[in-house]
């Protein structure tokens, strides 16, 4: 009797078992069947044809040429300095005066001989040149030695840029070169090589060309990227550069484009002329009004299935 019992719970949880395992498998069938199938977003552009220039890029330093010098007249005692660094003094301005051991001498003399008055107006010491003062070397009081250099003046019309560039491409660049400066706060300017030194750094093996900023107010010693155009293609196919993908070693190309709304095919292209932007690709499969993926191509592969974003 006890042995027929325990037959009944054992085939009592069987069943619960069975029931169980069917009842995973039904819902892992349903899963499978009711996944959609998993597609990656993408963006879209269309080829354009465009104008492509490639560039190369050098670095530069602002430098005011003309740096002249105010200096010590006479041996004396410095007082009266009329300026401080930064301010702007015109040729003839009186930058300071100059008092001498012999009239502080006959400072006491004078008030008991008034004759000798006249020998005590101090003596003025004027700048050569108009420019902004970028460096006064002296203090009120202080005792000078006659050409002692006093202040220096610097002239904004000498601005120039000192643009390095290494000699195994100096045959891209000349005077009369239009090139792109690119400033630090992101403006630019654009402008064109005025001269060059004759000579190279025995080290760096790289030669300076100069570029005239007389126009631009920019400080001395700025950082600046200059870009020079060394090659352009006019009327060329053109994508975003994001949009053509290579391999590891950028011996092939291709890009991804899009046939029937939602499958991305792979095509090989030839690239030319690029920039920051866009590059040239060159291909008989591609024309200006096939729809290319620019986002989510990145390894994607062939004949893959693809979502396009709203808005595209």
């Amino acid at each position: 009797m006890i042995f027929k019992k325990n037959l009944y719970v054992i085939y009592f949880f069987l069943t619960l078992v069975s029931a169980a395992v069917n009842s995973s498998c039904s819902n892992s069938d349903d899963t499978a069947q009711t996944d959609p199938e998993v597609r990656v977003q993408v963006t879209l552009t269309r080829p354009e044809r465009n104008t492509v220039s490639e560039y190369m890029q050098f670095n530069g330093v602002t430098q005011f040429q003309k740096k002249d010098n105010i200096r010590a007249t006479q041996t004396g005692y410095v007082t009266g300095i009329n300026f401080r660094p930064g301010n702007y003094i015109q040729t003839g301005s009186v930058f300071c005066e100059i008092v001498t051991k012999e009239q502080r001498a006959l400072r006491n003399l004078s008030d008991t001989d008034s004759s000798l008055q006249k020998f005590q107006v101090p003596l003025p010491v004027e700048s050569n040149a108009s420019g902004i003062i970028s460096v006064i070397n002296v203090l009120s009081g202080d005792y000078v030695n006659e050409g002692d250099l006093i202040a220096t003046v610097l002239e904004p019309g000498s601005l120039v840029l000192n643009l390095n560039v290494p000699y195994e491409f100096h045959n891209f660049i000349s005077n009369g070169k239009r090139v792109e400066i690119l400033l630090p706060d992101g403006k630019s300017i654009i402008s064109s090589i005025s001269n060059s030194m004759p000579t190279v750094d025995p080290v760096t093996l790289s030669q300076v060309y100069l570029i005239n900023l007389a126009d631009y107010s920019l400080p001395e010693n700025l950082l600046v990227t200059v870009r020079i155009a060394v090659d352009q293609k006019a009327n060329v196919l053109t994508l975003p550069v994001k949009a053509v993908q290579t391999d590891e070693e950028q011996k092939e190309f291709w890009v991804m484009k899009l046939e029937n709304d939602s499958m991305a095919v792979r095509i090989p292209v030839f690239t030319g002329t690029q920039n920051d932007t866009v590059i040239q690709v060159i291909s008989d499969k591609i024309t200006s009004e096939d729809r290319i993926i620019v986002d989510g191509a990145y390894e994607l592969p062939d004949s893959a299935t693809v979502k396009i974003q709203k808005g595209e």
